[in-house]
């Protein structure tokens, strides 16, 4: 292997970034959004800005609990400031991204002051197929893990004294992560916190432990009492039900029984190594993590550990997972990395950085053709002349939000079963009817319909003789 010297002076471990922000530019340029999560929360936004209002999350007319409002309220600012766009929704999650890369660098400075070259040696680790992919799509996980990365760079601002700013930027970071996406992030910031008397034994200073978990306590008030601030507001808006689901559906019974997504508790075991790809499959890689939790003399390691295999064992216990619920503790496993891999390394480090940036390059523009057959603006663009001509609109099935944004689209969209259809036609009999397919003989006697990933969105008048 060639000696690390010998690596061209303009990689470093910056450099797998410009390759993650060419894979941005292209999934503005090329990828639509994608349904169903990226067109229901931008359809979300929508609701809001048509109702001039930025308490409540609406969707298709009704209260939508099942998020935060913090990522609706990011949009709503950018649209206030360069009006309703595409692009300004899609760039807020790649922004929260880079500033969750440079709280990591931030963080690993703090823990190892004497480390001169920490963000050379700890962002390459960022660069995983989950990170790279992920911080493009329009989702609560980049915000939210820049709240985590905010509180425990908090954290570590307390331990080396600087309590009030510490404490501080550990409540605020505690409070939007609450409004981003829940009291799932207490599951990512909580444990490291009070591990603190294990993670600070192996180094300077040793805080006054009452001292430490009072700031703790009061730091989680303030935090607390930043969500509560919303959630109350809005509960006395909407009354009851509303406040029961964002206070307990959407959270402890998640936890217990969740509504989608469930898998057994080791479901994570076997996703991780692909989360992580292209790490996970470099052997050394393995056996440093190994040794990092072996030898935990290194008070960043020990913060690392105390991060990052609490969250997970957590979130393993709660029965909805999906891969993405692990974005938060990504950066914890690529600072653990960064610990053990030695300097030596440094020219294959690199080299596996620039590999997913790289690789959904590959995917967006030579799969572009079935990205195609994703992109809902056709049909959407049909709806919005129908509504614009006065014509009633209903959806064959569960409703997602997924035409509003992309049609602007300004009432709600009827949702109804095979046996609520005739009576909707008979109260509706200019309207038409909007249906997913399967087969190319099911769209006969649609007078609209598109390509939709494996089968077809049809667009159906009323009545539905035609219908197959």
């Amino acid at each position: 292997m060639p000696r690390p010297d010998r690596l061209p002076k303009f990689l470093s471990g910056w450099s797998w970034l410009i390759l993650w922000g060419v894979a941005v530019a292209l999934a503005l340029a090329l990828r639509p959004l994608l349904a169903i999560d990226e067109t229901r929360y931008l359809s979300v936004a929508w609701d809001m800005w048509l109702r001039h209002d930025w308490l409540v999350p609406y969707l298709n007319g009704s209260p939508y609990p099942d998020k935060p409002p913090l990522l609706f309220w990011g949009m709503l600012l950018g649209w206030r400031l360069f009006g309703v766009n595409q692009w300004w929704p899609r760039l807020l999650q790649p922004a929260f991204a880079v500033i969750s890369a440079l709280l990591l660098v931030r963080l690993r400075r703090r823990l190892e002051p004497e480390l001169p070259d920490a963000a050379d040696r700890t962002l390459p680790f960022l660069s995983g197929l989950l990170w790279v992919t992920y911080s493009t799509l329009v989702l609560f996980d980049t915000l939210l893990t820049a709240c985590v990365l905010l509180a425990l760079l908090g954290l570590v601002e307390a331990w080396r004294g600087r309590a009030v700013r510490g404490w501080i930027a550990y409540a605020a970071g505690v409070g939007l992560g609450l409004l981003a996406k829940g009291p799932v992030v207490l599951i990512h910031v909580l444990p490291a916190a009070v591990l603190a008397p294990w993670w600070t034994r192996v180094a300077s200073p040793r805080p006054r432990w009452s001292s430490w978990y009072s700031g703790l306590t009061l730091a989680l008030v303030l935090g607390a009492a930043l969500a509560l601030a919303w959630a109350l507001a809005a509960s006395a808006d909407q009354g009851g039900a509303y406040r029961d689901s964002i206070l307990w559906g959407q959270t402890a019974g998640r936890i217990t029984k969740s509504f989608a997504h469930r898998h057994p508790f080791w479901w994570y075991l076997l996703a991780f190594p692909l989360v992580l790809l292209p790490w996970s499959l470099w052997p050394r890689w393995w056996r440093s993590l190994v040794g990092a939790v072996r030898a935990r003399e290194s008070v960043a390691r020990r913060f690392a550990l105390a991060w990052v295999v609490p969250g997970f064992v957590i979130l393993s216990l709660i029965s909805g997972k999906q891969p993405h619920y692990l974005f938060p503790l990504l950066p914890g496993v690529a600072l653990l990395a960064a610990t053990a891999l030695p300097s030596d390394r440094r020219q294959t480090v690199v080299a596996l950085s620039l590999v997913s940036p790289l690789l959904v390059i590959l995917v967006e523009t030579v799969g572009k053709g079935y990205l195609d057959r994703s992109d809902l603006r056709p049909v959407s663009s049909y709806l919005h002349q129908a509504e614009a001509s006065g014509r009633p609109i209903a959806f064959k099935g569960q409703y997602a939000g997924t035409f509003h944004f992309l049609g602007r689209l300004k009432r709600p969209i009827a949702q109804l079963s095979w046996a609520q259809v005739p009576q909707w036609s008979r109260e509706h009999p200019t309207g038409l009817l909007v249906r997913s397919t399967h087969s190319p003989g099911d769209t006969v006697g649609a007078v609209f319909h598109q390509p939709y990933r494996g089968g077809s969105i049809s667009v159906w008048k009323l009545p539905l003789s035609a219908l197959p």
